[in-house]
């Protein structure tokens, strides 16, 4: 559990921020990144979220504050984005909370889950950065949740599957995100450049390949090399343009 961090982008009530650190504490997490909170919110942390955050002060005064999402994602290798909402299409696969619980489990490195506003949740460019994306069955009749509740089920998830990781077929280091991202500009690059898509289908091109790459679990050596082959293909045609 000391490999996951728990970001929490923008929330907007003090209570539900000391709700999401007891119910960290409750199941052994004690990483809480906070995205941009608002000037109620803190910090210093409002005393309305330490009303909350029974025998869990620690976790809220440990808490980092990031002014982007992917500044409190720096360094994460595994990036599980949460969500309520249905979409058309997500840039990443999807699973419910018990198998985003398998997936950590089993996986050797650092680890984000990232809740969005109360409000409207997460936005897509910020889904964009997930490598997963975790979802919670809910009843038709009212599907949403309140934050600390879906912190508390995934929370509660990894709990039980602690200790039974398996480890990673692939070898290497998994990628960071940030080395994802810099893959991603010089993909999102490319794909217009050789008229792969266009200016209006880009965002659409580019959710679909995010899918498949994230997939795939890519290892930093990995990513590195089709970095390396994006960029020996435009030296080569460079070279038959110019006549070489």
């Amino acid at each position: 559990m000391e490999r996951v961090r728990i970001v929490l982008v923008e929330p907007q009530e003090p209570m539900n921020l000391g709700a999401v650190a007891r119910a960290m504490r409750n199941f052994g997490l004690s990483r809480l990144y906070v995205v941009n909170p608002p000037p109620r919110v803190g910090p210093p942390w409002a005393k309305e979220a330490y009303w909350l955050a029974v025998h869990a002060e620690e976790v809220l005064e440990k808490a980092q504050v990031a002014g982007s999402l992917l500044e409190a994602l720096r360094g994460a290798q595994l990036v599980v984005a949460t969500t309520g909402r249905p979409r058309e299409v997500y840039p990443a696969p999807v699973a419910p909370a018990w198998e985003v619980a398998d997936r950590v489990a089993a996986f050797p490195g650092e680890v984000a889950l990232v809740f969005g506003r109360e409000t409207f949740g997460l936005t897509n460019e910020e889904l964009e950065l997930a490598h997963l994306i975790g979802y919670i069955p809910t009843a038709p009749e009212q599907p949403s949740l309140n934050l600390a509740q879906a912190v508390v089920v995934f929370a509660y998830e990894l709990f039980k599957r602690q200790g039974k990781g398996v480890g990673l077929k692939e070898e290497g280091e998994p990628a960071p995100v940030e080395a994802l991202e810099a893959f991603f500009q010089d993909l999102g690059r490319y794909i217009l450049e050789i008229g792969f898509t266009d200016e209006r289908r880009f965002p659409y091109a580019m959710r679909r390949l995010r899918r498949i790459f994230h997939k795939a679990g890519l290892t930093l050596g990995e990513v590195q090399m089709l970095r390396g082959l994006l960029h020996q293909s435009r030296f080569a045609q460079r070279r038959k343009d110019d006549g070489a």
